[in-house]
């Protein structure tokens, strides 16, 4: 009987229950007291952040770790001892030891964050990924997931001693890529923990009470991800659409001669894309402007810098205005004063430690004398690229990456001039990968040329976009290839290369090196060969490039290098069952004459096991007086004996009840409890055989990546000819000639971007330009007349020629051009603390520094940053400069009728060195109401000067109010004839003066009046 029951309970005597409910009373007095008091305690404590927990903490008391949800996995049990309560029957509150407040598991996740302050840590555990503490917070605004609130710092800080336990979010398993992909491009530093034992092998193991073992096993950023084949959708510093190139870029700087006022710095840089394999290196002088460097940036388009040491603030500045608005990562190394020293001796013992590990077979010595060679290479690099190349082996140890520096055959000089020089500006201005107006690919030049089928070819038509060819040899013979390619078209050779490609479904490039690094799944490994046998097979009766049927020399031999695959892939392809490996069945992968011993005796294992399980019915059966018995599996545990609840009287006492239910109990007996602790040991050792047999082929495989590369650039070098004789075929397109005179004669050229957005037709525009004539054209003409896009589609059909491609235009014959330079638009850099006018000199005064007789110089309007007076100073002086000085040809686009007055005075009217010319126009002859001309665009190109700009017809159709237009009006009408009143004083004056003197006039005072004469 209870004590509230008693209280009501009938007793004889008055007296001695009049006594025992007084006491009673006194305790219920005192038990509402105490009530009481903690209901005032918890209101108290009510609003704050986990005030239940923590008021269940300083009362001892302590939730299931899996009921709450919280800390820990389903295996593992807080560190808690329970102590014996008073009283018979009752046990106490779990209470925590001391004041450790934290599980195992999260000590072990402020163990792990201490070793990688800088990464988010995503935690194994059971079925799932976990974050804790800021890490949480972090992820759960990036992938919009709920974080569970606690602590968020993990330094154990007083503002935080009240909460118990950290903050806390988790995701499922097979959502790990996806989010790590997300927290990737987003700029973070990932890495995944991962629990290092099974529970199976942990059983057998003398740790077997302890927690799971886990440590850091991957570690990603925005530029190391390779995981997965598709990479990062969007990611890279050319996101918003444009094409991402996934490079790594580390740099650093020296002052060798000193830091002058000029700024000077010597940068050396070493650029790295693991997801293919290319390395780029380079070592220049670079001006204040930092326009050398710049354009590096802008052709390599880093997605994560690695500055080594302190650099100037004007690289500090460049480097953070490239970063910044892409989330690209910067990360940053110490430079220590013997970093010269101790970056040579480390890549020379990296080396040669790859030396000594080649063996003694053909294929393995001929590796070693490739890397011997390589390392002769890297030998020969500057101290700057020296101490690039060792920071970034460094950097890329912590990601497993290092082997990329293992390739030959990818270090390429960005310095080489075997291509034309495309600067910062030029990319930007003629928007060469991306657009200016939403920064994305659509409307760029490498848009308009990019019919690729593969991502592979793809990325090789963006380098051939980035560097348009010098030399006249290797030129001839891609634009010799594109022409068969489009004549061909619906022929068998060429449809069966682009049915060939069209049958190419995953990205080769990125797969082969995933296998390289060995982080390939069986099911890519897989499809990877197949579709190389594929290729091979298509090839295999081509035995030399004459075989191949083409009559280019460049579609031959990359036809020709297919099939010399074929039987390394075939032999690799008989070791696997296609099917497992379709499935990623790691256990049925090998066929059964390729398994390792390993493999075969844990088979062996299992399968003896399991018989033994079955052999042990009969003795069960008899344990039990039946005649049979059998297996059940239920929630995954099987092997389970099923009884009736009706006939367990003859179960032995060893027998553990793993369930039951009203009709049926189920039991392991203790034989196979060991029989399944011994067949799920067998099971992990053959997990662990079984992938390291897969890490062996791997490597096999790796070894013969240098074929396989070739193999794959062969079908990008097609892909890329094909997708340049598409954009061949279309109307009033022209294969470029060349010619070895330095020259520019275009008929009928146009805008290769802009003719394919708008939706009226292009006006096209023709071009003469040699060193013998005529150097360079002074543009006038009223504004929105298309000045710009006529200098732009100049440029652009020279660029498209040299690439390889045709180009539209009627005809084109050029020489090849070194570089094309544009000083183009007018802002300022407030990230550099330039102005405009600073910022537009700058620009200029690099291309004077660089232009040569062979460049195309596009200037835009130069001098209009400053007063009037000084810009045309300035703009004549710099035109004189590129005319005799350099030689250059050039594009002067201006508004000062004062220049194109001193063009025709200097080198006259017939066009010698320098030319006028103007967008031509119609004007309707009268004033609107607004006070301005109707003007109507021609767009073409007619010589003589533009003596008007008409900037209020363009305020006009910008939609300023009517008013402002006829007050501007009215006052541009007045200055025009102030303007002439005071010319036509300065005549008179002349005029008198030339009639005054007795001796007649000067031959130049006579000039000066005849010129007078011809300005009004």
């Amino acid at each position: 009987m209870t004590a509230r029951t008693s209280k009501y309970a009938f007793s004889s005597d008055p007296a001695a229950a009049n006594d025992e409910n007084e006491e009673q009373e006194e305790d219920d007095e005192q038990e509402k007291k105490r009530k009481a008091k903690l209901h005032e305690r918890f209101v108290k404590n009510l609003g704050r952040p986990d005030s239940l927990a923590e008021f269940k903490r300083k009362n001892g008391f302590v939730e299931d770790e899996a009921a709450a949800g919280e800390d820990g996995d389903e295996d593992e049990e807080e560190d808690a001892e329970p102590t014996q309560a008073k009283g018979k029957g009752k046990k106490a509150p779990v209470q925590r030891k001391g004041k450790d407040k934290l599980t195992p598991l999260q000590r072990q996740v402020v163990d792990l964050k201490r070793k990688h302050p800088d990464a988010l840590l995503i935690v194994e555990a059971g079925y799932k990924y976990r974050l804790f503490g800021e890490d949480a917070r972090i992820a759960a605004k990036v992938l919009a997931i709920m974080c569970i609130p606690g602590k968020y710092r993990f330094d154990e800080h007083p503002s935080e001693a009240h909460l118990d336990r950290f903050a806390s979010a988790s995701f499922p398993t097979h959502r790990l890529h996806v989010h790590v992909k997300r927290l990737v491009s987003a700029g973070h530093k990932v890495g995944i923990v991962r629990q290092l034992e099974t529970a199976a092998l942990k059983a057998a193991g003398s740790n077997k009470s302890k927690i799971f073992e886990r440590g850091l096993t991957n570690l990603y950023t925005k530029g190391t991800y390779i995981d997965d084949e598709d990479g990062l959708v969007g990611g890279g510093p050319d996101g918003n659409g444009a094409p991402a190139t996934g490079h790594l870029l580390c740099l650093t700087e020296s002052y060798p001669k000193g830091a002058g006022s000029d700024e000077k710095v010597q940068i050396g840089l070493i650029a790295v894309q693991p997801g293919t394999g290319d390395i780029i290196y380079d070592d220049f002088e670079d001006g204040w402007m930092r326009s050398e460097l710049e354009t590096r940036l802008l052709h390599i388009s880093p997605c994560e810098f690695l500055v080594v040491g302190e650099v100037s603030k004007a690289t500090e500045k460049l480097v953070q205005h490239l970063s910044g608005g892409d989330d690209a990562r910067l990360e940053r190394a110490e430079k220590p004063k013997t970093m010269a020293a101790m970056s040579y001796s480390h890549i020379t013992k990296f080396y040669a430690d790859k030396l000594k590990d080649d063996g003694p077979t053909p294929s393995q010595v001929e590796a070693s004398e490739e890397k011997g060679t390589l390392l002769d290479k890297v030998h020969k690099l500057s101290e700057n690229a020296t101490i690039c190349l060792s920071a970034m082996i460094t950097h890329l140890t912590d990601y497993g990456l290092q082997h990329v520096f293992d390739l030959t055959k990818c270090f390429q000089s960005f310095s080489a001039r075997s291509h034309m020089l495309l600067n910062g500006n030029t990319l930007t201005s003629l928007e060469i990968y991306r657009n200016q107006t939403d920064q994305t690919e659509n409307g760029s030049l490498f848009w308009t040329l990019n019919r690729t089928q593969t991502k592979f070819g793809q990325r090789l038509l963006r380098k051939w976009v980035g560097r348009p060819l010098l030399e006249r040899e290797r030129l001839d013979e891609r634009l010799a290839a594109v022409e068969e390619l489009k004549d061909g078209a619906g022929r068998l050779g060429v449809d069966k290369i682009t049915s060939l490609l069209g049958k190419i479904r995953n990205d080769l490039e990125r797969t082969l090196i995933r296998i390289y690094y060995k982080k390939c799944s069986r099911s890519e490994l897989l499809s990877l060969l197949q579709t190389l046998q594929m290729i091979a097979q298509e090839y295999a009766t081509v035995t030399s490039p004459d075989a191949a049927g083409f009559e280019s020399k460049v579609i031959n031999e990359a036809i020709a290098s297919l099939p010399r695959i074929a039987d390394d892939v075939l032999q690799y392809l008989n070791r696997m069952n296609a099917q497992a490996a379709r499935a990623d069945d790691k256990y049925g992968f090998f066929r059964d004459e390729y398994e390792t011993e390993d493999i075969t005796d844990h088979k062996c294992g299992i399968v003896a096991v399991e018989h033994d399980l079955n052999e042990f019915k009969a003795t069960a059966a008899t344990l039990l007086k039946r005649k049979q018995v059998s297996y059940v599996t239920v929630s995954e545990i099987d092997y389970l004996i099923e009884l009736p609840q009706d006939m367990l009287k003859n179960v032995p006492a060893s027998w553990v009840k793993i369930s039951s239910t009203k009709k049926v109990a189920r039991f392991h007996a203790p034989e196979v409890i060991k029989l399944i602790r011994e067949r799920d040991q067998h099971k992990e050792a053959l997990s662990n055989a079984c992938d390291a047999a897969f890490t062996a082929l791997l490597t096999e495989i790796a070894a013969q990546y240098q074929p396989f590369r070739d193999c794959i650039q062969s079908l990008a070098l097609l892909d890329c000819l094909l997708s340049l004789a598409s954009v061949a075929s279309q109307p009033g397109y022209c294969k470029p000639t060349f010619s070895d005179q330095p020259g520019i004669d275009i008929k009928a050229a146009r805008h290769p971007m802009v003719e394919q957005i708008l939706l009226d037709a292009f006006v096209p525009n023709d071009i003469h330009l040699s060193a013998d004539t005529t150097r360079a054209l002074l543009i006038t003409g009223p504004n929105m007349g298309g000045k710009s896009s006529y200098v732009r589609s100049i440029a652009l059909v020279a660029i498209m020629a040299q690439i390889g491609s045709y180009v539209p235009a009627k005809s084109a014959r050029l020489g090849l051009l070194d570089a094309v330079f544009t000083r183009m638009g007018a802002f300022d850099n407030m990230m550099k603390g330039e102005s405009t006018f600073m910022v537009e000199l700058g620009e200029t005064a690099d291309v004077l520094k660089q232009a040569t007789p062979r460049s195309l110089v596009i200037l835009d309007e130069l001098g209009r940053g400053t007063s009037t007076h000084d810009g045309v100073a300035i703009a004549e002086a710099v035109l004189v400069d590129v005319v005799e000085r350099i030689k250059c040809f050039t594009l002067f686009i201006t508004h000062y009728q004062s220049l194109a007055r001193a063009v025709e005075k200097k080198w006259g009217t017939e066009g010698v060195d320098v030319k006028n010319v103007h967008m031509r126009f119609t004007e309707d002859g009268g004033d609107d109401e607004a006070g301005g001309k109707n003007v109507t665009f021609l767009y073409e190109v007619g010589e003589g000067t533009a003596h008007r700009s008409y900037g209020l017809n363009v305020a006009r159709l910008a939609g300023l109010p009517k008013s402002l237009l006829e007050v501007a009006g009215k006052r541009s009408g007045e200055m025009e004839l102030e303007e002439g009143r005071r010319r036509l004083g300065y005549l008179a004056r002349v005029l008198g003066g030339v009639l005054n003197e007795g001796n007649g006039a000067s031959a130049g005072e006579l000039e000066k009046l005849i010129e007078g004469v011809e300005q009004l």
